[in-house]
């Protein structure tokens, strides 16, 4: 039976034109790419819609930076331990932060507000100058530290270098208008609405909580971060959703102007 559709098939193939030969391959793995192209595009647009966006077309939620700037170090509190594997964080080159006695180093943790002064005032959280980080890493820190030695050549002779391209993490579309003040007011006097609390949450006196504390409902444990990067979707529908469980306007207005 079998050697007999092979021969069939022999025999069709003797009346087949050239062109349609050439064609029939062309025209299925031209099929196949086209339903692979299909595919990826739909996987994306669905990917970007619920959630983060895929990495690919300058979509990336973990831009390398020009300076690598880490959190952990600057905001992390106690022994700069990862959770997820128990060990000392590392450094972008892969040097464990430990000190000279083989001892995970200690966070400074400095609040969030000391680099990002406007977060509680304005729209915008504010990146800050090159000249308060150079305040203190013109004597503090390793000379032998690449990232300290990039960020004192733009601090001390700023007048020959072009300002430091920081790459934006996190994405919302230009036709929405987040502003971070109102945000910051209320999570602070707010904080059974704070979202990704930390271990060592804690709340004031008065029952409130410092500005420090309520970033991580949008841009989760940044304190944890070695290289920044966007956790949350920050999407439509989270943002409704967390209006609507506070009591808040979910007027197009309120975003879209």
């Amino acid at each position: 039976m079998f050697r007999k559709f092979i021969e069939f098939l022999k025999e069709k193939d003797k009346n087949t034109p050239t062109w349609l030969k050439i064609l029939m391959p062309m025209l299925i793995f031209g099929g196949l790419a086209l339903h692979a192209t299909m595919a990826f595009v739909t996987a994306f647009l669905i990917t970007a819609w619920f959630g983060n966006p895929l990495p690919v077309f300058g979509f990336d939620q973990s831009p390398d930076q020009p300076i690598a700037f880490p959190h952990t170090i600057h905001a992390g509190v106690g022994q700069l331990i990862n959770d997820k594997t128990g060990n000392p964080f590392k450094d972008i080159y892969g040097n464990e932060r430990i000190d000279d006695s083989g001892e995970p180093k200690v966070g400074l943790g400095m609040d969030c507000t000391y680099c990002h002064k406007t977060v509680t005032k304005e729209a915008w959280a504010g990146i800050p100058p090159v000249e308060l980080c150079i305040s203190c890493h013109r004597v503090i820190g390793s000379n032998e530290s690449k990232e300290l030695t990039k960020l004192r050549e733009f601090g001390l002779f700023k007048e020959t270098k072009s300002p430091i391209k920081w790459q934006r993490v996190h994405r919302m579309p230009d036709h929405v208008r987040f502003v971070h003040e109102p945000h910051i007011r209320y999570l602070t006097s707010n904080p059974n609405a704070i979202q990704n609390k930390s271990a060592d949450f804690k709340t004031l006196d008065n029952g409130t909580v410092e500005a420090s504390k309520v970033c991580s409902t949008c841009h989760g444990q940044i304190a944890t971060m070695e290289k920044v990067s966007q956790q949350e979707p920050l999407k439509m529908g989270q943002c409704v959703a967390c209006h609507r469980a506070n009591e808040a306007s979910v007027g197009c207005e309120t975003c879209h102007h």
